[in-house]
Formats: structure tokens, C-alpha cells, sequence
């Protein structure tokens, strides 16, 4: 089989294009995916001179698949849902194989299209926090963070199903 196609076979498109958030984050996780998220790293290679280091973490250089998957800070927002469903987990090296590893994870999932909006929840609550220090200077705690990324699950469960009135605890169930 050629490369190309291949890798657009392997490509976690329905992921990404399927989930039922706004259009604006489709196109951020999109992003993550092909790594072209403005990270320090890739600011770096535009030729903008920065020391970097992670926002939330402050131990590494921020780059895609650190502060998405491996900073100690993000991976809390991960295990809550990998606990919840009693899965364990390898981290994946790349965003695209994590979407993809998600979606394999997810098979057994109550409401599928409710589980491929976690990571799209803890990348968005991620960003969200990374920017608000970057920017503002403000700086959540871990635990607020959380909180912001089960409400955003939440919130978007509940629009994409606008007829249901459903509590936090009916939306972790659900997944």
C-alpha cells in the first residue's frame, strides 16, 4: 500500500470531525494533530527567540505532545476519566496516535460519541489554563482545572443533546 495512503487511513479523521464540539475546537484538535499548535516550540522554529519551558509544569520544553499528553500537570486530567472507566492506559508519543488509541479505548464506551469528546475537554481546558498564565498571569490549580474540563465535557454533551437535562454524574456515567 503507498505511504500516503496509508497514513491517511490511519489518520484519526473521525475523531476530530465527528465529535460533537464546537467547530472552533475541531479545529484546534485538528491542529494538535498535525503538532502545528502555536507551542513554544513551534514558535522557535519560526525564529521567535523564547526560553522554553512548559506553563503548567515548568520542568520541560512545551511542545505539542508534552503539554497535551505528557506534562504530570495534564496527565491528572487524563487519569480522571481512565480511572473512571478502569482503563489502563500508555500514553501514546503523539497526539494523532492518542486520538486514534482513544477511539480503539472508547469501543466499549456506553455513548461513543460522548467519549470522543473527552480529549478534545482536557486539551481545550489545557490550553485554556496554559494561555490564561501565559497571557494574564493568572494560574488555576490543578483541581479548578479539572473541574473546568468536566464542565466543559458536560456542557457540550449537553448541547449535542439539547434534550437532555442531565447531571455531571449522568455525563461521566454515560461515557
Amino acid at each position: 500500500m503507498n505511504q500516503s495512503i496509508q497514513q491517511i487511513t490511519n489518520w484519526p479523521w473521525k475523531h476530530i470531525w465527528r465529535s460533537k464540539v464546537p467547530h472552533k475546537v475541531s479545529c484546534f484538535v485538528w491542529l494538535l494533530a498535525k503538532e502545528a499548535v502555536l507551542t513554544q516550540d513551534n514558535l522557535m522554529k519560526r525564529g521567535t527567540i523564547l526560553c522554553s519551558r512548559c506553563f503548567l509544569c515548568g520542568e520541560t520544553a512545551e511542545t505539542v505532545n508534552h503539554l497535551f499528553l505528557h506534562c504530570k500537570f495534564t496527565q491528572q486530567l487524563w487519569r480522571i476519566f481512565l480511572n473512571l472507566k478502569g482503563i489502563a492506559w500508555t500514553m501514546p508519543s503523539k497526539v494523532s496516535e492518542a486520538l486514534k488509541s482513544w477511539e480503539e479505548a472508547g469501543l466499549q464506551a456506553k455513548n461513543r460519541n460522548r467519549w470522543r469528546i473527552v480529549p478534545a475537554s482536557i486539551w481545550w481546558a489545557i490550553w485554556k489554563e496554559r494561555n490564561s498564565r501565559c497571557f494574564e498571569s493568572i494560574e488555576n490549580g490543578v483541581q479548578k482545572v479539572k473541574l473546568n474540563c468536566i464542565l466543559l465535557l458536560c456542557f457540550w454533551c449537553n448541547q449535542a443533546y439539547s434534550d437532555d437535562t442531565i447531571s455531571i454524574i449522568d455525563v461521566l456515567d454515560s461515557i
